[in-house]
């Protein structure tokens, strides 16, 4: 399991107020464009890697993110940031989304059903669907250490 840094974690409060303060029947409403988010995560640029010189390094922060939220089985929070020309996210977004395993990631569908999915898990304010979130997750680990031990078992039986 992936840890956040101080700045992801203050990145990931960001996302998850934005995405709490969304509208579900509007949940593209809650998107931000990097520039604008970056300068409310550090609005005095003291972070090399979020300054206006420095966006690039942005990106895999977000990634970050992402990775930090399918590993506690959420919606990919990082969707919500999109680049302002375009109101889509960048070409790394789909990149990762198919590396943790989504099919059809590059699917701008597959994109807005990520924004839809996070503003309707974060404001919804649950805690059991957090709870259910993190106990998914954890039953998940313990099948995949259940079935590693078997293979083992079968190795030497």
């Amino acid at each position: 399991m992936l840890t956040l840094t101080p700045i992801e974690r203050d990145m990931h409060r960001l996302l998850r107020s934005l995405a709490q303060a969304g509208d579900p029947a509007d949940p593209l409403s809650a998107c931000i464009g990097y520039k604008e988010f970056a300068q409310r995560v550090d609005p005095h640029g003291l972070d090399p890697y979020t300054s206006r010189n420095q966006m690039h390094g942005l990106y895999p922060k977000l990634g970050h993110i992402s990775v930090y939220e399918h590993q506690h089985g959420r919606p990919l929070l990082s969707a919500l940031v999109v680049a302002k020309a375009t109101g889509r996210p960048g070409d790394g977004f789909a990149e990762l989304a198919s590396q943790l395993g989504f099919e059809a990631a590059e699917d701008a569908g597959f994109w807005e059903h990520q924004v839809a999915q996070a503003v309707r898990f974060w404001s919804a304010d649950d805690p059991v669907m957090l709870m259910d979130s993190a106990m998914d997750q954890v039953l998940k680990e313990l099948g995949s250490i259940k079935r590693a031990v078997r293979r083992l078992a079968a190795q030497k039986g």
